[in-house]
């Protein structure tokens, strides 16, 4: 059939009546010029050369239409139809071609009535009535001129066509046909809505209330809601409610949404504890039992008791109970004052929200206001209004720190501050009290804290968190670090020396050497740096949420609360060891109070957050991964998806593009396979999931440097989804030898950084573990991925002298909470987290340069882990008057000859057991102590050339009395001869 266009040829409307397909640049010229011609020869005809749109519209013809069926579908008059379209160009009515334009009157009101009926009983031409009414409301809602347009008068004649048309029907007809176009939408055309209202109360018709969500739908909404109405159970009527509305459409169940009948069936459901509640003695008890049944009620009930009068009536009970003692008599107190008063009023608020959750205290709270309010402008008003003593200050801050992080309870607690006196020293007592235990800043002083004029408070503010920092947080980082102290040393020390089996080894003898009583000690210190570091990033979040326009000239200070290393000891702790201050909306709040301190990109912060965020947020999805399971499949790429796309807070943090971020999103769900596996050990649909693991790999390579801590993280996390899927699925190919062989599984995990061989001693370890075997085996290898990779690669970097990004991995690592359960390492558990931890700060390097000096037997076992004799053990364990170790100077020297580092450590070995061997070794000692003083102990600045002047021929008795500083490679070439030493070339 023929299809409408707009007056102006820019849209062709769809066969309901909507505009829906913009015209093609070429199309709009076409019938631009089409429609042009036509009215121009309609005006050589006699006719009108110009479009009224409130009397006609455009059409196009089609293949096979003809002027009579063109009326009879539009439900139009034939004649008024032939009317419009006498013009020079249309000779004749009956040879009309396609793509001619047709001039076509709007369908009246009562030609719209007295239309033929559909299977539904409803004229056809309602629809055609309906779009035109929509049409004329839109042009009074949108007109160019308001102020020149005389709505009544507009839309009373509206009116007039509505009431023509249901005038027109069967007086049996009229009430539903109105509830009908009552019902459509009515957006962008609200004239047209009222006009239909006006009809109706002009014809005394009662209309439903409705969503507009379109005749059918409210009918079949109304249906339900009759039907649920209809039994005599409260419970059955809700239960009957909620299952046809799971089975309804959309469409309809907005409509049930929208419904005050489904209002009433839910608050009817609440009817037992409301009556009780109602019923209640006391307005303590009446709150109770209110609280209760809605804890109890499904979610709908508790949506309808937000909005239901007879709760407001409870909480307002309960306000005005409370605000009784602001007028008249006391009891037990003569002439009673404001603060007596206010103290009185503050118990019994007590009394009614103890045990309260937040939401219904912050209610009773924000009720209670008014009622404040009215005292202060009247009994109250002759003595200056309400105050509050030190015994109602001290009850009132616990009172409000109840309702902090409700929206309503904000607002309340910011009025109170403003209109309430309250005794300040108290709430200093309390702010003290409560920021020095690492708890919130309570949230009456940040209130205060938040006004203008109160720029001395907000300095104290800001100085407790600051005394809490330096003092709480400072002497439990100075016991952590006295605690790793010696162990940090050791590392620092051999580590270079060591493979990384040799370096486990080492550090496991030590914990062992040490007693289960030092570990435990150790655990405990993390634990309270933890829970400060976690009180600390809650108050500098707090800070953070200060208005802008009061915190601007803060800001330098805020932002130098985390200027410290112990404090960023203590939060990188916490983000390790507190999985939920990353997950969900706390990591996204804690993600943007980052950036909003500038701690992004490469920040060992900024780079602890990421790794702990994604094993929160996106590792913890692919626990319950299976894939032989499309739903769980889904699932998991959803939470990938859902994590990261977009995220553009998150983008910030790790100072990459929200497109990059999007693209690493696709990359990670893209590892989960597009279809389910089958239910066998097939290698090769395994192994082209590996191939494409691979590929992922590479790409994410392609987005971050090589083994930085993104890049790390990430990678991890593609392992991790992978090998949780496969297991999951019956796939455990740690186990399997086939799967565990692949090519490309042993890429995929020297990619990641882990030996095969390494990996599944960690999942047999502990996947046997007591501790864990609640955990799902998928589980257990997804914090396996988290944790033990992770470890295993800050074991290398510290072996490398990466002491940042040891600590960063063992950061990562430690974001999964179980982390610490398992010990298949000496490095997986809370140790080898500390220690890196500090390292990755530069915490413990300074420090433990600096007594005690460390020249024991116990570095001297540590040493020869890695394959150092006693007697070179023995001379290497002194140190240099600043502190350092010749050891990784040794390390880095015979690196430059090209020998690994159990080739450097026989050399070293060989020296004393030539003549005057050990007299020679720590003449060599002595003097690459003097280049460590040099370089500051850091070994990367000694080359094969120093620059400037390099001493080629030293002199026997500066070489053998240690007083040398060789600068490079070539100057300690030079000195080996006169100390009798041979060249470590000898051993590459």
């Amino acid at each position: 059939m023929s299809y409408r266009i707009d007056i102006e040829a820019l849209r062709r409307y769809s066969e309901n009546g909507l505009i829906q397909t913009p015209l093609t640049q070429a199309q709009q010229e076409y019938f631009q010029q089409a429609i042009e011609e036509a009215l121009d020869a309609r005006s050589e005809a006699g006719g009108s050369g110009a479009l009224d749109a409130s009397e006609e519209r455009v059409f196009v013809v089609e293949d096979g239409d003809n002027l009579a069926r063109i009326a009879d579908e539009l439900n139009v008059d034939f004649e008024a139809l032939l009317e419009l379209n006498e013009r020079d160009d249309m000779p004749n009515p009956n040879q009309i071609n396609e793509g001619d334009v047709l001039f076509v009157p709007n369908t009246s009101p009562e030609e719209a009535a007295t239309s033929p009926r559909n299977a539904q009983g409803v004229p056809e031409g309602e629809a055609d009535f309906v779009q035109g009414l929509r049409e004329q409301g839109n042009d009074l809602e949108y007109a160019d001129a308001p102020a020149s347009v005389d709505y009544d008068a507009e839309i009373g004649e509206l009116a007039s066509d509505v009431q023509a048309y249901v005038e027109a029907l069967p007086e049996d007809d009229r009430q539903a046909a109105l509830q009908r176009i009552y019902d459509h939408d009515w957006v962008d055309a609200g004239p047209a809505q009222m006009a239909i209202e006006q009809a109706a109360e002009d014809a005394g018709i009662e209309l439903d209330e409705t969503s507009h969500a379109g005749p059918e739908a409210e009918a079949e909404a109304r249906e339900i809601i009759a039907d649920a109405q209809a039994e005599a159970d409260p419970d059955d009527a809700l239960q009957l409610l909620e299952e046809r509305y799971d089975a309804a459409s959309p469409a309809v169940q907005a409509a049930l949404d929208r419904s005050n009948g489904t209002r009433e069936i839910a608050e009817n459901a609440a009817s037992d504890f409301m009556t009780d509640a109602q019923a209640a003695d006391d307005p303590i008890e009446a709150l109770r039992l209110y609280e209760e049944g809605y804890a109890t009620s499904p979610q709908r009930v508790q949506e309808a008791l937000d909005r239901s009068s007879d709760a407001q009536d409870i909480i307002d009970n309960a306000a005005e109970w409370a605000a009784e003692p602001l007028e008249g008599e006391l009891e037990g107190v003569e002439n009673p004052n404001p603060q007596q008063r206010m103290l009185a009023t503050i118990q019994r608020l007590d009394q009614l929200t103890e045990g309260r959750g937040p939401e219904l205290t912050a209610e009773v709270v924000d009720a209670l206001i008014p009622e404040l309010e009215a005292a202060n402008n009247g009994s109250l008003q002759e003595y200056g209004g309400a105050m509050v003593g030190p015994n109602g200050t001290q009850l009132l801050i616990p009172i409000l720190d109840r309702i902090d992080g409700t929206t309503t309870g904000e607002i309340a607690t910011d009025q109170l501050a403003q209109m309430l006196p309250v005794d300040m020293n108290t709430v200093r007592n309390a702010m003290y009290e409560s920021v020095s235990q690492g708890d919130k800043i309570p949230a009456l002083a940040l209130a205060i804290a938040s006004q203008d004029g109160v720029v001395d408070f907000r300095e104290e503010v800001i100085a407790t968190v600051e005394q809490f920092r330096d003092h709480t947080i400072g002497e439990q980082a100075e016991a952590y670090h006295e605690h790793l102290e010696e162990l940090g040393y050791l590392i620092g020390t051999g580590s270079s020396a060591m493979t990384q089996e040799q370096l486990e080894a080492a550090i496991e003898e030590y914990i062992e050497a040490q007693g289960s009583e030092w570990s435990e000690e150790l655990e405990g210190l993390r634990e309270q740096l933890a829970d400060s570091g976690a009180g600390l990033l809650q108050q500098i979040q707090q800070l953070q949420g200060l208005p802008d326009e009061v915190r601007a000239d803060h800001q330098e200070r805020i932002d130098g609360l985390l200027n410290d290393s112990n404090a960023q000891l203590a939060i990188s702790t916490a983000l390790q060891e507190k999985p939920e201050l990353v997950r969900g909306e706390a990591g996204d709040a804690l993600i943007e109070t980052f950036n909003e301190l500038g701690i992004t990109g490469d920040d060992p912060l900024a780079a602890t957050l990421v790794g702990a965020y994604l094993n929160e947020n996106v590792l913890g999805s692919a626990a319950d991964l299976d894939f032989t399971d499309a739903a769980s499949m889904e699932e998991a790429r959803n939470a990938i998806r859902e994590t990261l796309n977009n995220n553009s807070q998150l983008a910030e943090l790790m100072d990459i593009s929200t497109s990059d971020l999007n693209e690493l999103a696709e990359l990670l769900s893209g590892v989960v396979p597009s279809e389910p596996l089958p239910g066998n050990n097939e290698f090769g649909r395994v192994n082209g999931i590996l191939r494409n693991l691979n590929n992922t790999l590479d790409q994410i390579d392609g987005k971050f440097v090589r083994n930085t801590p993104f890049s790390t993280t990430f990678r991890t996390s593609a392992f991790a989804i992978v090998g949780s899927g496969l297991i999951n699925a019956g796939y455990n190919f740690l186990e399997n030898p086939d799967f565990r062989n692949s090519a490309e599984l042993v890429t995929a995990m020297s990619r990641v950084g882990v030996d095969s061989a390494q990996l599944v001693a960690a999942y047999r370890s502990i996947t046997n573990a007591d501790s864990v075997h609640a955990l799902k085996t998928a589980g257990k290898f997804v914090h396996i991925m988290g944790a033990t990779l992770a470890s295993f690669d800050a074991v290398m970097r510290l072996q490398e002298g990466d002491y940042w990004g040891a600590g960063l991995n063992a950061a990562a690592a430690g974001g999964v909470g179980i982390a610490v359960m398992f010990s298949s390492t000496a490095w997986g558990g809370p140790v080898g987290f500390g220690v890196a931890t500090a390292a990755s700060l530069g915490l413990y390097i300074k420090e433990s340069m600096e007594e005690p000096p460390f020249e024991t037997q116990t570095t001297a076992d540590f040493l020869a882990h890695a394959g150092f004799s006693e007697e070179a053990a023995e001379i290497l364990i002194e140190r240099s008057d600043e502190g350092h170790n010749a050891v990784p100077l040794l390390m880095r020297y015979g690196e430059l000859h090209g020998l690994t580092p159990e080739q450097t450590v026989e050399w070293v070995n060989s020296i004393p057991e030539g003549e005057n061997g050990s007299v020679m070794l720590a003449a060599l000692r002595d003097n690459l102590h003097n280049a460590l003083n040099d370089l500051d102990g850091d070994v990367s600045q000694f080359n094969e050339h120093a620059d400037g002047f390099e001493l080629a021929s030293p002199s026997l008795g500066e070489s053998r009395s240690g007083t040398l500083t060789p600068q490079s490679k070539f100057e300690l070439d030079a000195m080996l001869p006169q100390l009798d030493i041979e060249s470590p070339q000898a051993y590459a």
